[in-house]
């Protein structure tokens, strides 16, 4: 299991650094980099896929106030929400003619009161799917450690290194490391029937 100072340590081999640390808040410029950036860099990185370990499921009541137009019912999205995968028998489909909003979407995610909320035409329960954010790094797929801490390489390459050249490998291993990593994450799950998106029910 790898822990918060092997990712970072990961990420200061790949941009061939000298130094390693032992804590994310040791005072000298690795450990102030890297600290400055994990959390967000470690969002983004789950946020951008459907990493197996990090979906989860959740009934959510709703909201005494529904929307003021447009839905029927308004509720809190979890805490740790991070992106919608799937909202009761509806999948999220990937495709660009599906991001859209108002009459055509059947939900909304929107910010009230600061908590993100969905709106939609659902009944209460709401069934989802989502990714959430997992901050126990103990818990990551071996495969997601190695393309998180490219992805904290390319970040503080410059800052730490000042080379650009170490930048652009740190790139190229990022690409490779996120590309094993989702065929790995693919793999695992059993074959789903994919939700055809607005264009394809537009051509049948």
């Amino acid at each position: 299991m790898a822990s918060r100072v092997d990712i970072a340590n990961l990420a200061l081999t790949l941009v061939e650094s000298n130094e390693k640390i032992a804590s994310l808040t040791d005072n000298n410029v690795p450990a102030r980099a890297l600290n400055a950036v994990y959390d967000l860099v470690r969002k983004a990185e789950l946020r951008k896929r459907y990493w197996s370990f990090a979906i989860s499921r959740a009934a959510l009541p709703a909201l005494a106030t529904p929307p003021t137009w447009g839905f029927a019912y308004a509720y809190n999205l979890p805490a740790d929400f991070l992106r919608l995968m799937q909202v009761g028998e509806f999948l999220v489909a990937p495709a660009f003619s599906d991001y859209v909003t108002g009459e055509n979407s059947p939900y909304a995610i929107e910010t009230k009161d600061g908590a993100n909320i969905i709106a939609t035409d659902f009944g209460a329960p709401l069934q989802i799917r989502y990714v959430r954010d997992v901050v126990d790094e103990g818990t990551f797929d071996p495969t997601f450690v190695m393309s998180f801490a490219g992805a904290l390489a390319m970040v503080v390459c410059g800052q730490i290194t000042g080379s650009n050249t170490k930048k652009t490998a740190a790139a190229e291993y990022y690409k490779t490391a996120i590309r094993e990593a989702v065929s790995c994450n693919a793999i695992e799950k059993p074959p789903a029937s994919i939700a055809d998106d607005s264009w394809m029910i537009a051509r049948l």
